[in-house]
């Protein structure tokens, strides 16, 4: 190299003395040919095992180290640069480690950011499905109670639908037995009919004291032979003269039905026209004794009893009569009240089928046969009497023929027949109808008023609501202006005279008093045009002026404001052209006998359906005027009650009652008396029901046993008598 004198090796050195310690760059060796000495041999790559130990430089061969000492200053340098290098690698590898350390921190959290993170996802995965499980829970509950709730719905509609087609199948079973009754129906003039029937109560009150009087004649010498304190002649005594005594019974007892022959034989008549009554029982009865005396007479020593039962069956027959007494009383009470009105107005049970209910409703009596057909239409007892009788009859002869066979001696028969039937129709039983019916009459009679008879009552006592008209609940005389509140747009007259033009014109009551007033004070007269009943009101016009007159509502819905002294419930407002012109202060009056009636309503636990056009007459009114319960009154829209007061709302329904007086207290005594009417049938029919089946079972329990003992005719007059007097007591709440 020819250039290396020029060149600083100091520098050159210091230069590459940064260069890292490699086997690609060998310090010692660049340096000794740049001198120009023999290069150093190149030493051999070393492979570290260990980072800690420090490489130490080869020792050059021994021929080179005479070329080699005059450098020892660049030795030193070269040991410190070696130093300085294997520094740097021990500072590199050190840095290398950390770095692996960090690497092995840094994977080892990431590891467990990944846990963590998989953990969260994991949490947030079971929250999730349980939130979605819960989801689903509360959807199928919600869809359950859902269902439910439309189960519910659909069994309600189902049900009002069914108790719908019940009462209008028992309203079409009604009119089919209606139109098959009335086929058998024969009419006759009112007052013939009246004097008819008040003949035939007279001759039957007359010819049924006659047979009382048998009767006790026939129980006389029925207990006289077992009591020593009674006298009795011995030819009559039945114990030492049985012939003379049991004929004796039987005279009385055929005596007793030639006074009764009507009664007697229409037992008979019915049951052969296939209308079996309770008078057939009677009959039969009556048949039984005397076939009993008979047997009696021509077979002395057949055991049982020695004493037929007259007594009891001429007190059956009695009791008949007085029942057949009572209905024709009581029908010729109700021709009479027919025969005194002139225009009577009929009462309905009419089935709305708007509401769902039966309403209780007076319309015009749109045919006058009508409630004459259902006077002489079958009752509610005749009705019964075709289902006891048949099986009380079918029982009497079955259980007879098994206790008389069960003795072995079949002549008994007439004995078992004849006791059996004496208890199968009790008086209770008997008297059921007639007396409750009479009483009945006569009270609605003093009070304007008549019943068709106990079917029509239970139709009027299955009503739910009462549909009470303006007269009703204010009659003519108990509406009055008080006072009028002048604004100073017109005059009082004028006032006045508007209000009355509207009202007429709408046919209100309100209208007639108001028109009244009008004349008493010599006003001014108008004529209402364009007149609309509006909820709270009503409009019209009067001139060239747009009037309306209504309530405080009325105006709060109009926008006109209103004093706060004139916020009562009986005030009315004139507008004229939406100006507030003045303030009419009316008075309703509640008189005594509506407030009885009112009062009376609802003790019966009944509902009032309020027919009316007045604005100033509304529920919360009537409530508050006559002491009533919240709820008690109930008020359709104007057009409902324009259908409750169409004369055709109730046409083609039988009437039940009529009126002959206007106002509430005649028609809610109907509404009572049928109440009581029905109630009382009822309960008498009931009671004789079991009497008769109990009296029927015993009765042949005894027989059956051989207890002659047990049935003399003093038990049996006694069963009758005790079972009659509840029957007697509950007849007596009908006066």
């Amino acid at each position: 190299m020819d250039r290396k004198d020029d060149m600083d090796l100091e520098s050159l050195k210091n230069m590459l003395s940064d260069v890292p310690d490699t086997d690609e760059f060998d310090l010692d060796s660049i340096i000794a040919e740049v001198s120009g000495q023999a290069p150093a041999k190149a030493a051999e790559p070393k492979i570290t095992a260990e980072p800690e130990k420090q490489v130490e430089p080869q020792p050059a061969p021994a021929a080179e180290t005479k070329a080699e000492e005059p450098k020892t200053a660049l030795g030193k340098k070269k040991d410190k640069t070696a130093k300085k290098a294997a520094e740097t690698v021990a500072a590199a590898e050190h840095e290398s480690v950390e770095e692996a350390r960090e690497a092995r921190i840094a994977a080892r959290e990431q590891k467990m950011a990944e846990r963590e993170r998989r953990t969260a996802q994991k949490i947030a995965e079971r929250q999730a499905r349980r939130e979605a499980k819960l989801a689903e829970t509360e959807a199928a509950e919600k869809a359950a109670e859902q269902q439910e709730i439309v189960e519910e719905a659909a069994a309600e509609e189902a049900s009002r639908k069914a108790s719908i087609s019940r009462k209008q199948a028992r309203a079409a079973r009604i009119a089919a037995d209606q139109a098959e009754e009335e086929e058998d129906i024969k009419l006759v003039d009112p007052e013939m009919a009246m004097h008819a029937a008040r003949r035939r109560s007279g001759i039957l009150s007359f010819r049924s004291l006659l047979v009382l009087i048998l009767a006790a004649a026939a129980a006389y010498l029925s207990f006289a032979p077992s009591f020593e304190a009674l006298p009795l002649p011995v030819v009559l005594d039945i114990l030492q003269n049985p012939t003379i005594g049991i004929g004796a019974l039987a005279a009385l007892q055929i005596l007793a039905l030639l006074i009764g022959i009507d009664v007697f034989g229409n037992g008979f008549s019915s049951l052969l026209h296939g209308r079996p009554a309770r008078g057939t029982l009677v009959s039969f009865a009556a048949l039984a004794s005397l076939l009993h005396c008979a047997s009696l007479l021509v077979f002395p020593d057949q055991g049982g009893v020695a004493v037929p039962y007259t007594a009891v069956s001429i007190l059956l027959l009695y009791a008949e009569m007085r029942e057949a007494r009572g209905r024709s009383l009581a029908q010729a009470r109700s021709y009479r009240a027919v025969c005194e009105a002139e225009q009577p107005l009929a009462v309905y049970s009419h089935y709305d089928s708007e509401i769902d209910a039966c309403n209780a409703v007076k319309c015009p009596l749109y045919d006058a046969s009508s409630f004459l057909t259902e006077i002489e239409r079958p009752d509610t007892v005749d009705r019964f009497s075709l289902i006891y009788t048949p099986i009380a009859l079918a029982l009497a002869i079955i259980l007879s023929l098994v206790a008389s066979f069960n003795c072995g001696e079949p002549v008994r028969f007439f004995w078992a027949f004849s006791a059996i039937l004496s208890v199968s129709a009790p008086i209770g039983l008997l008297c059921a109808f007639g007396a409750s019916y009479k009483n009945t009459a006569s009270r609605l009679l003093r009070s304007g008023a008549a019943i068709a008879g106990a079917r029509q009552a239970n139709l009027l006592r299955g009503t739910e609501k009462v549909m009470l008209l303006e007269n009703d609940l204010f009659p003519t005389g108990s509406i009055e202006l008080e006072a009028i509140d002048n604004l100073g747009r017109i005059t009082d007259e004028q006032i006045l005279g508007c209000a009355a033009a509207l009202t007429e014109s709408a046919g209100l009551e309100l209208g007639r008093v108001l028109t009244d007033t009008t004349k008493e004070r010599f006003g001014i007269t108008f004529t209402a045009r364009d007149v609309r009943l509006v909820e709270g009101g009503v409009t019209g016009a009067v001139g060239t002026s747009r009037i309306v007159l209504g309530t405080a509502a009325l105006m709060v819905k109009m926008g006109i404001p209103i004093e706060s002294g004139h916020k009562g419930q009986i005030n009315m407002y004139l507008v004229v052209d939406n100006a507030l012109a003045g303030v009419l202060t009316m008075r309703y009056q509640t008189t005594k006998n509506t407030y009885k009636a009112m009062r009376l309503m609802r003790r019966m636990h009944m509902n009032a359906v309020l027919a009316v056009r007045d604005f100033n007459i509304s529920p919360a009114m009537v409530e508050e005027e006559f002491d009533l319960r919240r709820g008690f009154a109930d008020q359709p829209d104007p057009a409902g009650v324009d259908r409750l007061l169409n004369p055709n709302y109730a046409k083609g329904d039988a009437p039940a009652a009529i009126l002959t007086r206007e106002g509430a207290g005649p028609f809610m005594q109907v509404l009572r008396g049928a109440d009581k009417l029905a109630g009382a049938v009822r309960s008498a029919l009931t009671l004789g029901t079991f009497a008769g089946l109990l009296g029927m079972l015993i009765v042949f329990y005894m027989l059956y046993q051989n207890a002659a003992d047990a049935l003399p005719v003093m038990n049996i007059l006694l069963y009758q008598l005790i079972w009659y007097i509840p029957v007697f007591i509950i007849t007596q709440q009908t006066r």
